[in-house]
């Protein structure tokens, strides 16, 4: 495949990092694995649960709103640009094997940079006064973008732009969130145009045209995962955003009561019945919109159904 000057000294880059990891006989392998691993659904998703549960609703809100809306906004533009994976487009390219699984999906942008940017760049603004957790978060972003480099499975402009939309979308969701805040009806206002956009994603992602393409008479592709895959994080995002308005109306549940390990025990056992929704519920369901369901009652469990469970028990 013929490249463009602006794709090619990106390979060239890639390649660089390649020989690098042969050279150095991959002693950083690992450790790029497990900084990436940053970036994943997982680590987000237990800092957001920490927050909203037990340490400060407030920027649990912040941050799961950064996050959420860093995900439409990641999605969209994947299924929009359609770019395939650097290996594809360049058979010098050989990501690590490792890294692979988890590199699902087209390339542009980087997901897990936007995960790691939303997450990590909500914790370093909201504590900014901290200096530790400061520049560990910045610290953190930077490392998992460079590791999809060193680990082949994105080339710069994927990170860079997804950083850089992150930026903007940490921006947004404080200005929305302040909005909820301003004027009467304002949080329904927003649970609308949460509502909208998701019904608009579905729609886009269901009618889109997506090129299928086969490598060794394999799909490189298929339409049918990215739906599926979009469809069900779009029930956790609709859901969660359910949940924040009957808890911000109705629950006014607060993190911060309890000693030590009442809130350890808390987090604990808010995270088993997360993990019984997503692992324990969620391989039965094999057709796609219930599958948007059991997200939609996981989002809602994480920022309404379990602070209530909580209220009520004493727990």
């Amino acid at each position: 495949m013929q490249l463009c000057g602006w794709l090619a000294w990106q390979m060239d880059y890639l390649v660089f990092l390649q020989n690098f990891r042969d050279v150095s006989h991959h002693i950083f392998d690992h450790f790029f694995l497990n900084v990436t691993m940053f970036g994943e659904e997982l680590i987000p998703i237990l800092i957001i649960c920490l927050l909203y549960w037990v340490i400060n609703k407030k920027i649990g809100v912040y941050i799961l709103w950064s996050y959420l809306f860093g995900y439409v906004v990641n999605t969209l533009a994947k299924v929009t640009a359609c770019i395939y994976r650097p290996w594809i487009l360049d058979s010098r390219i050989h990501p690590l094997p490792q890294a692979i699984p988890a590199a699902t999906g087209y390339s542009f942008p980087s997901g897990h940079t936007a995960g790691a940017a939303t997450t990590w760049g909500g914790l370093a603004y909201a504590y900014w006064n901290n200096k530790l957790l400061r520049y560990l978060s910045i610290f953190i972003i930077l490392a998992v973008m460079f590791s999809r480099n060193y680990l082949g499975v994105h080339t710069p402009q994927d990170v860079i732009v997804s950083f850089l939309i992150s930026i903007v979308v940490l921006y947004l969701a404080k200005v929305a969130i302040d909005y909820s805040k301003s004027g009467k009806n304002h949080d329904l206002y927003i649970v609308g145009i949460v509502f909208f956009v998701t019904i608009a994603t579905l729609i886009y992602l269901n009618i889109k045209y997506y090129p299928v393409h086969y490598l060794f008479g394999k799909i490189l592709y298929s339409p049918d995962y990215i739906k599926i895959n979009s469809i069900s994080k779009s029930g956790f995002l609709f859901g969660s955003f359910i949940g924040w308005f009957i808890e911000n109306r109705y629950i006014d549940f607060n993190p911060t009561v309890g000693t030590i390990p009442k809130k350890v025990i808390r987090y604990a056992l808010g995270l088993l019945g997360l993990a019984l929704l997503l692992w324990g519920l969620l391989p039965m369901m094999h057709h796609i919109y219930s599958r948007f369901i059991i997200f939609f009652i996981s989002g809602a469990f994480v920022t309404c159904i379990y602070p209530y469970m909580v209220k009520k028990l004493n727990i």
